[in-house]
């Protein structure tokens, strides 16, 4: 005696299976990955890590914004927190954070684990450029090492209305 399966059972297996398929399948921006079998955690990008870094600069918090950093940096701002206070840094990084806009770009990457980044502050006047160095310590970029900001002056000034 031999089964034969109905076409609404046929219909719901393979239905079934389309689904599951699709939740296996996850498209990634340059690849299909099956993330059943591999289950695979991006960690932070570099320019998430500048991104906290400016969001504890606007919040005044000085913990998130030490954590940014590593090395020489770290301790040089460790030392001016040390010699003036922790809510004067913190109302510093408030008033230093008067930007209305950034732009990051990686310009380097000489390794898997290091970094080059270009941050430009839009003021309403001007613009700053900035170059930080920035290395993988465990699973968060930290930066290591900053360049001093070059002031750029812009013909117009940000937000104004340009007519001819």
């Amino acid at each position: 005696m031999s089964y034969s399966p109905s076409q609404k059972t046929v219909f719901t297996l393979v239905f079934v299976f389309g689904l599951l398929a699709l939740i296996g399948l996850r498209v990634n921006s340059r690849q299909l990955s099956w993330n059943i079998f591999q289950s695979k955690q991006t960690s932070p990008s570099p320019q998430d890590a500048i991104y906290g870094m400016i969001d504890a600069e606007r919040a005044g918090d000085t913990k998130a914004y030490l954590d940014a950093f590593s090395g020489s940096v770290r301790n040089d701002l460790l030392q001016v927190i040390k010699e003036d206070s922790e809510s004067k840094f913190a109302s510093y990084l408030t008033r230093n954070a008067a930007f209305q806009g950034v732009a990051i770009t990686i310009t380097d990457r000489p390794s898997p684990e290091e970094a080059q980044a270009r941050v430009e502050y839009i003021y309403g006047d001007r613009n700053e450029v900035q170059n930080l160095y920035m290395k993988r310590e465990g699973k968060k970029w930290k930066v290591f090492k900053m360049a001093g900001a070059e002031q750029k002056d812009t013909p117009l000034p940000f937000g104004s209305r340009v007519t001819e």
